[in-house]
């Protein structure tokens, strides 16, 4: 489920053609949230990932030079 939710998180496109109604996606909500109103929301949400990334990154280092010394 996870990989599958980062796979698609970079098709708007094919979001937009698949999801309708109640339906709609995490890619469809921000990208309607863009165009139509100025919500902080996505500057929130882009920060929470790009916080996500640099902590596994970190953790990612710090076991590689454990496991190295």
């Amino acid at each position: 489920m996870l990989f599958s939710f980062f796979a698609s998180f970079d098709e708007v496109v094919v979001a937009m053609f698949i999801s309708t109604g109640s339906g709609a996606t995490l890619n469809r909500r921000m990208f309607n949230s863009l165009r139509d109103d100025v919500d902080p929301t996505i500057a929130a949400i882009s920060t929470c990932l790009i916080a996500v990334s640099i902590v596994l990154i970190v953790i990612s280092q710090m076991t590689r030079s454990r496991a190295n010394k």
